[in-house]
């Protein structure tokens, strides 16, 4: 008799188990939602600009988007709208990005997709400034989006260089920032950033003095430089004043001058002033 109700309360709990598993099966609506990195300064937006890659006239930034709920064996679509609010978006279609396709999809079996957004740099007003585009997931059949503050999503771009982060630390060396400066260090010396800090990275400081040397020999000695990179031409254009290019990319040009005070030759920047560092 005993053994009876042994078993028969083993039986019932594990009813009991089942029941609860049951209950916690995902049964919610599936949601739509950008899946931007939550540790970087700007949780929706991506910020890009075609100066690192001169000549680059059209190129994609990726959307990340992510479903809350149920992986299931069919593909499903989703929206995005474009906020068409001139605060929020001053991006022309056409002119400054490809328009959105009507819909996108995620496919089956997976939880997440990549949104390719295509970007033009056809616009000559992007050497000046920045243009943005806002965008909002919109509902669909396959799904909804209740998750407010994570459906919007904003890509800012231009084809003009900004002080990068780790700049100001190097001021005794580099002295002020100018966009010529900046484009004729990553002729020089490549897209390789400077530590921004010391902390945990003074052994990285020899390195870092390297490349910096590495510009300073080419702002001193343009024209061996030029002989050592042969894309690169030094076209004389008037006495004492040459223009500075790759041969690939003729429309992109610097002025190189001598400077009568000390007869030495001099890249100018975009405020008529001689490209120095100490």
């Amino acid at each position: 008799m005993k053994r009876t109700i042994l078993l028969a309360w083993i039986a019932a709990a594990v009813c009991a188990g089942c029941a609860e598993d049951h209950a916690n099966v995902y049964t919610g609506s599936d949601n739509i939602y950008f899946d931007f990195d939550p540790e970087t300064k700007e949780r929706d937006s991506i910020i890009y600009t075609f100066a690192f890659t001169p000549g680059v006239k059209v190129d994609t930034v990726y959307l990340p988007v992510r479903i809350s709920g149920r992986r299931i064996p069919v593909s499903r679509q989703f929206t995005i709208s474009v906020v068409e609010d001139a605060k929020r978006t001053t991006a022309q279609a056409g002119l400054h990005y490809e328009p959105l396709e009507p819909f996108y999809t995620i496919p089956a079996d997976s939880g997440t997709a990549q949104v390719s957004f295509i970007i033009y740099n056809e616009d000559p007003e992007l050497e000046n400034r920045s243009v943005g585009i806002t965008m909002v997931l919109t509902p669909t059949e396959d799904l909804g989006v209740d998750l407010p503050d994570l459906i919007t999503a904003k890509v800012v771009f231009s084809n003009r260089l900004e002080m990068p982060v780790w700049w100001p630390m190097w001021t005794s060396e580099l002295r002020d920032y100018t966009r010529t400066k900046h484009a004729l260090y990553l002729i020089a010396v490549g897209n390789i950033d400077l530590i921004s800090s010391y902390e945990g990275n003074n052994h990285l400081i020899p390195y870092n003095l390297f490349l910096i040397d590495k510009l300073r020999r080419f702002l001193r000695e343009p024209f061996t430089w030029v002989e050592q990179n042969p894309d690169y031409i030094l076209e004389e254009k008037n006495t004492g004043i040459y223009e500075f290019y790759r041969n690939d990319l003729p429309d992109i040009r610097y002025t190189l001058s001598k400077y009568a005070a000390d007869g030495k030759y001099y890249f100018i920047d975009e405020f008529d002033e001689r490209v120095i560092i100490n």
